[in-house]
């Protein structure tokens, strides 16, 4: 067991030592975001929220081309829709961003706080890629890939290493009790142990989720995993020229449609096509489901409304729910406000192991070597 046991530290401290700096921007910046929509819902309240009105709403039609008018004729490429009556709608264009919408009476409410989504792109482009752009992604998106994998297997590891050999009062306390009144090193082997310990568990889900976001083998081995279909990829791409309209001439059509389909829809996000004439895709998420983020496919034809697919969230295989769940809670949402809260804290929790840890693996360092002086000394 003793040999396992270091056998199990010394892993945990090569890991550790060689994924820190990627594992601690990580961490920050996932802290950072953890309660990014909350805080985008009070920066942007006044283009987001509007007094709800008399009389019935304005179709997505009229809102889509309000906001066009807005950017200058510029091509839409989505539309969002709230049943909530005091939400605004939102038309998104590529590649100038969202408008959003005053529904009831057409206004031009704004593009939301500029300064504030900067940020959290910016945060978002570290958490992922490290700060880098273009070709570089694809590098950097490896490394922080091993070092949320590194970052699972510290977590798993230091749950072992922190377990208490004994089961006594004393030694419990030691590893999950800060004592702020300690300082060097003890403090650091204190903070690193108490801090883990509470820790841990919630960064094992968050890196777990993280390496199934990462890497397609981790994601189809949720489906096989459940013993549910491996999702297809997409079909051939869709013919026509640079010059073509994605947006389908009547898109009032294409809501009652999805009406007709899902009386009970929450949110609705219309996307249109690269081209003209193809399908649009509809996503809807079910007010009378009890998972919010529960999201149903439907595919319309753009001229006729007909349907040409529908994939409700209760068909889904189990695979598909379970991915999905994945990724909301990755960011803690899938807990509500308390579970964003509570991975916000875990990734402080995170970056303060990676401080501790590397001040430990230094100072082992500096003692191994004054020892090693030391003994080149008498050996002299």
């Amino acid at each position: 067991m003793r040999r396992l046991r270091r056998i199990v530290f010394w892993m945990h401290l090569t890991a550790g030592v060689t994924a820190g700096v990627v594992i601690f921007i990580m961490s920050a910046t996932g802290a950072l975001l953890a309660l990014q929509p909350q805080i985008l819902n009070v920066l942007e309240r006044d283009v987001r929220y509007v007094e709800p009105a008399g009389g019935d709403r304005l179709g997505a039609q009229a809102i889509v081309e309000r906001a066009s008018a807005a950017r200058d004729g510029a091509r839409p490429t989505a539309v969002t829709l709230d049943s909530d009556p005091r939400a605004s709608a939102l038309v998104a264009f590529a590649p100038s961003g969202n408008i959003y919408v005053n529904p009831y009476t057409g206004t031009i409410l704004g593009e939301g706080s500029a300064a504030a989504r900067a940020f959290f792109r910016t945060l978002t482009d570290w958490h992922r890629w490290l700060g880098r752009t273009g070709e570089n992604r694809a590098t950097t998106k490896a490394i922080t890939g091993a070092a949320n994998l590194a970052f699972l297997g510290l977590a798993m590891s230091g749950l072992y290493l922190w377990w208490p050999r004994q089961w006594t009062l004393a030694r419990l306390r030691a590893v999950t009790v800060i004592d702020a009144r300690l300082a060097g090193k003890a403090r650091d082997f204190n903070w690193h142990n108490a801090i883990g310990f509470w820790s841990a568990p919630v960064l094992i889900v968050l890196t777990l989720t993280g390496v199934v976001i990462s890497y397609p083998w981790a994601s189809n081995l949720v489906y096989r995993m459940t013993g549910s279909p491996l999702p297809t990829q997409g079909g051939p791409r869709a013919e026509g020229t640079a010059a073509d309209s994605g947006k389908p001439a009547d898109l009032d059509l294409l809501v009652a449609k999805a009406t007709e389909v899902m009386p009970t829809w929450g949110v609705m996000t219309l996307r249109f096509p690269p081209r003209a004439n193809r399908p649009v895709s509809v996503t809807m998420s079910d007010t009378g489901y009890w998972n919010p983020f529960a999201r149903s496919q439907l595919t319309l034809d753009a001229r006729t409304a007909d349907m040409v697919r529908w994939e409700p969230y209760s068909a889904m295989s189990r695979g598909q729910k379970l991915r999905g769940w994945m990724r909301f809670a990755h960011t803690g949402e899938l807990g509500g406000l308390a579970g964003q809260i509570v991975a916000g804290l875990a990734c402080v929790g995170g970056a303060f192991l990676v401080w501790t840890g590397l001040a430990l693996a230094f100072r082992r360092f500096l003692a191994w070597r004054s020892t090693g002086v030391r003994e080149h000394a008498r050996a002299a």
